[in-house]
């Protein structure tokens, strides 16, 4: 058997303990980091980390620079799926298009058979078939967001880290001699826009806001909203009404340049529009066994009904209506823990 592995590496602690669980399974571990926004004097101190660290763990490194095809793919989504009256999910985006897409492409340059992230998840088989399964870790779990891989790479998948909370993994790289690794803060927000401002990164791009009208459900007017894109489905604070009693972002109406407001109670939905969905086990779909539906990473799940229309299109009912449900994010399916594919959320009703 072929122990070469290609390991995705950010210099952070999970890339880095994955390198270290790998190398003592017997793998040859190969790291890779992967450039996909910033300038060069940006990305020099993480790209330091992620060197120092293969260099100590004595594996071969290199670095691929992807930015400009994560400009072209994963940016030009997220701006477009604003100036569209969406909230995108990059990370969903970019897994499938870019990130494990090249993964790939550099194992097998590589001459590497497996490909190892410092994802927190599991993989395991299902009637003969390798799937993803939610990590041990209900905090950490990141199946949510790999809902697009395609079978032929979760094949080749292997995830160090799925069987491990994260004090665990933070204890490894302390007990390792790698003090600094396990001190470090977890990364939060969307990686390639500095301080998480989304709107002020719009307006970098040249997005300009169209100012317009709130409206309730029945179409009068409550006052002026500064642009629909700095606004998010069910946000309530920062509307900058004064009113006797709480209104929710509940709808965006593109072609009236107008936001819907409405009662939290009036935001639940049951009935979701999925697009561009992806699904790894059509047999469990329309069969007796239940699937639940996650619509929102830190949401619980939810049972449901799943239906397929077209080629590109689903219908998911929800046995128990949700609420705060924005078009351009996700719904992730799972039977038991087991991750059987996801969609784009199109609308919902």
């Amino acid at each position: 058997m072929n122990k070469r592995v290609l390991l995705g590496m950010s210099g952070g602690i999970d890339s880095s303990v994955s390198a270290m669980l790998l190398q003592e399974q017997g793998y040859t571990v190969i790291g890779v980091t992967f450039l996909f926004s910033g300038t060069d004097d940006q990305n020099h101190h993480f790209l330091k980390e992620a060197r120092d660290l293969a260099d100590r763990l004595n594996i071969q490194h290199i670095t691929v620079d992807l930015r400009s095809e994560f400009e072209e793919y994963v940016i030009q989504y997220f701006i477009d799926e604003y100036i569209n009256g969406r909230t995108p999910f990059p990370c969903a985006y970019c897994n499938p298009n870019l990130k494990f897409k090249y993964l790939d492409k550099y194992a097998n340059a590589m001459n590497c058979d497996s490909i190892a992230t410092g994802h927190y998840v599991k993989t395991g088989i299902y009637n003969g078939q390798k799937y993803l399964f939610q990590g041990e870790d209900p905090e950490k779990d990141q199946s949510f967001f790999l809902w697009g891989l395609p079978l032929e790479i979760i094949d080749k998948l292997i995830f160090p880290l799925g069987k491990f909370k994260k004090t665990e993994i933070r204890n490894i790289a302390r007990e390792k001699g790698f003090l600094s690794l396990s001190e470090k803060k977890d990364s939060q927000g969307i990686c390639f826009i500095e301080g998480n401002d989304y709107r002020q990164f719009l307006k970098k791009r040249g997005i300009k806001s169209q100012p317009g009208n709130f409206v309730d459900q029945t179409g009068n007017i409550l006052g002026k909203h500064k642009g629909i894109f700095n606004y998010t489905i069910g946000q309530r604070r920062g509307l900058g009404l004064n009113l006797n009693f709480p209104l929710f972002v509940a709808e965006f109406r593109l072609d009236d340049n107008e936001i819907v407001l409405a009662k939290y109670d009036d935001l639940y939905r049951s009935k979701l529009l999925l697009e561009n969905y992806y699904i790894h086990d059509r047999e469990i779909v329309g069969s007796s066994e239940e699937l639940i539906v996650k619509v929102r990473y830190r949401l619980q799940e939810t049972r449901c009904n799943l239906h397929i229309l077209n080629d590109t299109v689903a219908e998911v009912e929800l046995l128990e209506p949700e609420a705060m449900i924005a078009p351009g994010q996700t719904a992730v399916f799972y039977h038991n823990d087991r991750l059987v594919g996801g969609g784009f959320i199109k609308a919902a009703e």
